[in-house]
């Protein structure tokens, strides 16, 4: 059973080959790659102490590129490792939890839901979502927390007074539609639309509210008239990611419905995605991509673990930097 506490108020490579030195600095003998399997990692001397994303796959992650940052911007010791974990090594995770020298894991596809069962105490708004990205070595034990919810909230806060009171539609059904949702209670936002392609084989998944946010089922026959309705639109599907950008959730026959709505992508690899330029050329009152989003989950992350604030402009700049250094041409 978990123990349940009120998250806390105010937690809500310059190119390629930077991109890989990330470890070379902090744990002795540790490969300088820019992944490794969780099994190889635990193999080395941990003596110093670290941060890492587990997941699978990990290998595009910018996590470490950015976290890294934020460890030599503060002058702090440790590292931050991206961990490959399948499924069939995901037994590995309890020992790199009980380490002494963990301080700190970001947790993304497919263990968000699965890791809660590895803690002792859950953040009651993760447990709303069903979903845990961050977990932190605290006094009373593992602790989880979704920081995915703050990446949405301080994305869309900026257009907060065009929000409030009218519903949002949300493309996608998973667990980043989740977050999305459980944002919009702080923007005033009292409905989603979300939007699947079987919304009733998915409808017993879902509750009626979400963080005291009415959600609303459709299927994709249904989402011009969610759009026209709407006043925000967010993206959380995969579509248009990289290395398949040329693709929108959004019909080229609704595109035009996206004029005056304040659209976010959460995709921020390309910067900007299908879905973004759709909402651009349609006259949308805004156009949000998923770099401020990844980069403020980021943030709330860094603060959980190390009661630090972030260099965010920083950070967002590395990853530009490095998205460019590996786009062809």
């Amino acid at each position: 059973m978990f123990a349940i506490f009120a998250i806390l108020n105010e937690i809500r490579s310059e190119n390629l080959f930077a991109n890989r030195l990330y470890l070379a600095h902090s744990i002795p003998d540790l490969i300088p790659f820019q992944m490794i399997a969780i099994h190889d990692f635990l193999k080395k001397p941990l003596q110093e102490p670290f941060y890492g994303v587990i997941g699978h796959p990990v290998a595009q992650s910018k996590s470490p590129l950015i976290h890294n940052l934020a460890l030599k911007h503060h002058a702090m010791r440790g590292s931050y490792v991206a961990l490959d974990t399948p499924g069939s090594t995901y037994a590995f995770v309890g020992k790199l939890l009980s380490l002494k020298t963990f301080r700190g894991l970001n947790v993304t596809i497919p263990h968000k839901s699965r890791i809660m069962e590895a803690l002792d105490v859950v953040d009651t708004l993760a447990l709303e979502v069903g979903a845990v990205n961050t977990v932190h070595p605290a006094r009373n034990g593992l602790a989880g927390y979704n920081t995915d919810v703050a990446g949405f909230v301080e994305t869309l806060r900026p257009h907060a007074l065009w929000l409030t009171g009218s519903p949002a539609v949300v493309l996608g059904s998973g667990g980043a539609a989740r977050a999305a949702v459980a944002s919009l209670l702080e923007l005033k936002v009292p409905q989603a639309f979300v939007v699947s392609r079987k919304p009733r084989e998915i409808s017993a998944a879902w509750p009626s509210r979400l963080n005291g946010v009415e959600v609303c089922l459709i299927g994709y026959e249904q989402l011009g008239a969610a759009l026209r309705e709407a006043s925000a639109v967010i993206n959380t599907t995969p579509l248009g990611m990289f290395p398949n950008p040329g693709r929108s959730p959004v019909p080229f026959n609704l595109a035009d419905e996206l004029k005056g709505r304040v659209c976010m992508d959460a995709i921020y690899n390309p910067l900007e995605t299908h879905f973004m330029k759709q909402a651009r050329n349609a006259g949308a009152h805004a156009v949000l991509g998923g770099l401020t989003m990844f980069v403020e989950q980021a943030a709330a992350a860094f603060r959980i673990w190390t009661g630090r604030g972030f260099p965010k402009q920083e950070a967002a700049e590395a990853i530009r930097k490095s998205l460019s250094a590996q786009a062809p041409g």
